[in-house]
């Protein structure tokens, strides 16, 4: 064992008095300032993959529309985009913003036809339908609809009701005014979203014709790719092949705005958070400021007894590190446990404060997401592992560079 590190181990025996207790302090500072980072990295790293999850189980990897004119099914379009080497399947889509009554309420969704037949995301609803069916069965046929779960309960309707759906188009140009299509709820759906869970009503494309006043067309071609990350670069590659008149929009940049303040929030609270381990390791120094103080007729000794400044320093920096390594371990699992149980714990929070701590309609989530990273845990235990270190080396250096001579008549 290296004199530097038996030193150390030596130092850090319990005994009672200030410096016994201002180690614990360090440790614990230590501890809290790696618990927190675990924490909040993981629930931040959690709702980006949670986000992407549930808007992927909803929304196509691309968008492929027309903001000037309608498109026939039978384009060649969709054979065109079909046939590229990354694209997997294709369905046509119609979209637009409606009114919804029921009795005396009435909400502004979202209204979605497609081709329950063909619709790659309707078919994974109803593949999942142990997990997504709420109410009722999933069944698009004319003069009926599927409704997201947070939107029943904001209209008050079952499965089996009947909803008015009014579209501004209804109002044509010449002044007549269609009335309102009633479709009847075949089923209530949930993504676990809450955004989307209120905002979509879906229908077969010749119900939403229908609320349109249309009679024939589509509003584009949902895409979906080989590669989720790569679904910008086809979105460029369909945009070339499908002309200027056309319009392609990736998930990536229909929720950029989400993504992009997810990203920042993450890394502004990773950098204030970390104010807590600078503090851990400040408390690291003051113990060993104190213990050099404390052990300086012991200095003088060893430096006395011919052991060179490196072994001195040595010691002081293996107390150092000693302390920041427990608290790294302790944090860490600290962190670990909370993450564990974090929905427990929210709960109980809530109920405590007698509010919602994590409203779902802030945050579009029904539970608190969590993800831990390998990569984000090294990140943390690097910065602060260095942070302990560098807390360390300042007194370590000093504690050193005592004269003997000093040192002796000092503690004498």
């Amino acid at each position: 064992m290296p004199p530097s590190l038996y030193l150390a181990l030596s130092y850090l025996k319990p005994k009672r008095h200030l410096l016994s207790a201002i180690n614990v302090l360090a440790v614990l500072g230590t501890l809290l300032g790696v618990a927190v980072l675990i924490i909040v990295i993981s629930v931040m790293t959690g709702f980006d993959s949670m986000w992407r999850e549930k808007i992927l189980s909803f929304h196509p990897h691309v968008n492929l529309f027309s903001y000037h004119s309608v498109l026939a099914e039978d384009d060649p379009l969709f054979d065109e985009v079909a046939e590229h080497p990354d694209v997997l399947s294709v369905s046509p889509f119609i979209h637009t913003k409606v009114m919804a009554q029921y009795r005396d309420r009435m909400v502004l969704p979202s209204l979605r036809g497609i081709d329950p037949e063909t619709d790659f995301l309707y078919l994974r609803l109803v593949a999942d339908e142990a997990n997504t069916l709420m109410d009722g069965e999933f069944l698009l046929e004319d003069e009926t609809c599927v409704i997201g779960l947070e939107l029943a309960r904001t209209l008050g309707v079952r499965a089996g009701d009947t909803v008015s759906v009014i579209s501004p188009t209804m109002f044509a140009a010449d002044g007549e005014i269609r009335l309102p299509v009633d479709l009847r709820v075949a089923g209530i759906f949930s993504v676990g979203m809450y955004q989307i869970d209120n905002e979509f009503f879906l229908t077969d494309l010749q119900t939403s014709r229908d609320v349109l006043g249309a009679d024939d067309g589509v509003d584009g071609i949902q895409v979906i790719g080989r590669n989720l990350m790569g679904a910008e670069r086809l979105a460029n590659e369909l945009r070339e092949i499908a002309g200027e008149q056309y319009e392609s929009m990736s998930w990536m940049r229909m929720n950029q705005t989400l993504f992009n303040a997810l990203t920042v929030e993450k890394n502004m609270m990773f950098f204030l958070l970390t104010v807590i381990s600078i503090v851990a390791s400040f408390l690291i120094s003051c113990t060993l400021i104190m213990m050099s103080v404390q052990k300086t007729r012991e200095i003088g000794l060893l430096k006395s007894m011919g052991f060179r400044n490196g072994t001195v320093m040595g010691a002081f920096m293996w107390y150092g590190m000693i302390q920041g390594t427990f608290g790294i371990f302790l944090g860490t699992g600290a962190g670990l446990l909370v993450l564990r149980y974090r929905q427990s714990i929210l709960e109980v929070l809530s109920r405590l404060f007698g509010m919602e701590v994590l409203p779902a309609e802030l945050y579009f989530l029904y539970e608190l997401p969590a993800e831990t990273r390998f990569v984000d845990l090294a990140l943390i235990w690097g910065l602060v592992w260095a942070l302990c270190l560098f807390g360390g080396s300042i007194p370590a250096w000093l504690a050193a560079r005592r004269n003997p001579v000093e040192a002796l008549r000092h503690a004498g």
